[in-house]
């Protein structure tokens, strides 16, 4: 179920980069949309970051933390332009296997029935990488992009990364936004609503041709929203291919995932959050309960918590609304 994870979003326009990151494509033996793209590259050991900052030099940035699959060029434009318009500059990036960023295809896949077992065994699954590797990639692309202090809105799974960077980096996080947080409490189911996602094939091989990939991104798109569509069909199906054309791996999927999972109960971290905090969740979310979302809130010293009529498990209209005002607040970062 894990492997069915695609976040909805839409596209977003390039605006500045470098000729080292696309060399370091190549190198990677990256897809030509990455080698043709002008990207930033953060570095941390073997692995390579791809990041983008969006908006005008010299303002105080955002950093955006995506979900798993979820590459730079999905956040909804309307996000991005509504954070400039409040005078804020927002940094973008590709979390490793994803997009246009390192792949580690030589840690192989992830044999989910040993690591569930080790799992509900209590014991520590053994994964390629972890919760901390993904926090500190972010701390990475911060460096990388000069921000000693950064506001963060993390979606998903990046809310976790979000989430963990703010409770054990408190002086690098100004203002936090968490959408579609999960508490990773087990009492609390995932999926929230298996039936919606039940209907929903096996992701396609890596090398599965474009139209198959294509159909699985879009489908399971539409599965994870709610009643409040975030896009149209043709939207959706738009973006699906984009991102296909830029990246497809399935077994770096797992990896990720394997990596939120592991992470496991994340309330005692959660209260280590000193940062000014807003929990923004749908209140049809298929995939994480809006309960987890409450819990985040509750975790949280004085987090707020806003629960968005008729939304699923992408952003909408009225959620991007609540990230960009509560970014756009008096209190951002340093």
């Amino acid at each position: 179920m894990m492997q069915r994870l695609v976040i909805l979003a839409a596209s977003m326009v390039l605006t500045v980069g470098s000729a080292q990151a696309a060399l370091a494509a190549a190198a990677r033996g990256a897809p030509a949309a990455c080698i043709a793209e002008s990207n930033h590259l953060a570095s941390r050991g073997t692995v390579d970051l791809a990041w983008r900052k969006v908006g005008a030099e010299g303002r105080a940035s955002v950093l955006l933390i995506a979900g798993s699959d979820q590459q730079m060029t999905m956040w909804p434009q309307t996000l991005l332009s509504g954070v400039i318009a409040k005078g804020r500059s927002t940094i973008v990036y590709d979390a490793r296997d994803v997009g246009c960023s390192s792949h580690l295809d030589q840690r192989g896949p992830i044999v989910w029935p040993t690591f569930f077992a080790e799992l509900m065994g209590g014991k520590s699954p053994s994964v390629p990488y972890d919760l901390a590797d993904l926090t500190l990639d972010a701390l990475a692309v911060m460096d990388s992009a000069g921000q000693r202090k950064v506001d963060i809105v993390g979606v998903s799974g990046g809310a976790t990364v979000a989430a963990a960077l703010a409770a054990r980096y408190p002086d690098r996080v100004g203002r936090l936004v968490l959408v579609m947080a999960n508490s990773g409490n087990p009492a609390i189911p995932m999926p929230a609503d298996p039936s919606r996602l039940a209907g929903l094939p096996q992701p396609p091989a890596k090398d599965a041709g474009l139209a198959e990939i294509v159909a699985f991104r879009a489908r399971s798109g539409q599965a994870l929203e709610g009643t409040a569509l975030a896009m149209t069909t043709e939207e959706r199906r738009s973006v699906a291919e984009a991102a296909s054309r830029r990246s497809w791996d399935p077994d770096g999927l797992g990896r990720a995932g394997a990596a939120l999972l592991a992470a496991g109960d994340q309330r005692a971290t959660l209260a280590k959050i000193k940062a000014p905090t807003r929990v923004v969740h749908g209140a049809l979310d298929p995939l994480i309960s809006p309960a987890a979302g409450r819990e985040v809130a509750s975790a949280i010293p004085g987090a707020e918590f806003l629960e968005v009529p008729g939304m699923g498990h992408a952003l909408t209209p009225a959620a991007i609304e609540a990230v960009v005002e509560w970014i756009g607040s008096d209190r951002g970062a340093e």
